[in-house]
């Protein structure tokens, strides 16, 4: 019977660990997923726990209000779990700049667009770049 065999075959893929990865993926796109600093010197990033936090969350089928929500605000949860803490690593996903001569508060700054920026393109699909010089009032 095709028509069963395409649902069981449906179900296995949905049940594999490999259908997180993938998917995945897409999300680690549209969050500025990297394994390195992205600046001249490179550096290798400790973003791995986070990375795998999104996986294991897809493969759980985590809804996705919930799976927004601990990724911008997993730490202020009421008891909140390492697992939600790991989560708001999605918040720290920007390039990271080790050079001697950065001005720390203009770096701050620049980080904090960089993070409404890639909130209001992978959660609204919208850009906030305009909202850098003004408001839309």
């Amino acid at each position: 019977n095709p028509q069963s065999a395409i649902r069981n075959l449906t179900d296995t893929l949905l049940q594999s660990p490999r259908h997180g990865e993938k998917w995945a993926r897409v999300w680690l796109d549209a969050a500025r997923y990297s394994d390195s600093n992205g600046y001249e010197k490179d550096l290798p990033r400790e973003q791995w726990a986070w990375r795998d936090w999104v996986i294991a969350a897809l493969n759980r089928d985590m809804p996705y209000d919930q799976f927004i929500i601990e990724q911008i605000a997993g730490d202020l949860l009421p008891g909140a779990t390492q697992e939600q803490v790991i989560a708001t690593g999605f918040l720290r996903n920007g390039m990271v700049n080790e050079e001697g001569a950065i001005v720390p508060e203009q770096f701050r700054i620049e980080g904090v667009f960089d993070r409404m920026d890639c909130v209001g393109k992978a959660v609204l699909g919208l850009t906030l770049q305009c909202a850098q010089c003004h408001t839309h009032k």
